[in-house]
């Protein structure tokens, strides 16, 4: 059984990780069609939520790892685990040069809205003589 719990936090790290995070960088490269503020916000709140879960994930699952693999007696799963930390090392690399090549913030970051702007439904003088158009 703890060769499976072990099996499941290893293949968590090793597909989980790398799928919020492609997840999370694609959607901070769209560009979304959000047509309220609200709605930029939510998702942008989304995408920091995915690239935060999965910087933390990247460095969380490993040290678990080695901790139970350590305490289990399992030199097997305790490597597998100790080059984790190196592949999370790579990831937090990655995840760096694409913050680098960004135009904005990794990590903060809300879309534009589309949301059109009112109409003026009602006439504004201007100093200067020019009274409203129509009367």
């Amino acid at each position: 059984m703890k060769r499976l719990g072990l099996g499941g936090l290893f293949f968590a790290w090793l597909y989980g990780v790398p799928f919020l995070l492609a997840v999370g960088l694609m959607r901070r490269a769209a560009t979304p069609y959000t047509p309220t503020r609200e709605a930029a916000r939510a998702f942008g709140a989304t995408t920091d939520a995915l690239l935060t879960a999965g910087l933390l994930l990247g460095a969380a699952l490993p040290l678990v790892g080695l901790l139970v693999a350590r305490l289990a007696e399992e030199r097997l799963w305790w490597r597998h685990f100790a080059w984790a930390l190196g592949g999370t090392a790579l990831l937090y690399l990655a995840v760096a040069l694409a913050g680098s090549t960004a135009t904005g913030p990794l990590i903060g970051h809300t879309p534009a809205h589309q949301e059109p702007v009112p109409p003026v439904g009602h006439c504004v003088p201007v100093s200067g003589g020019r009274g409203c158009p129509g009367g």
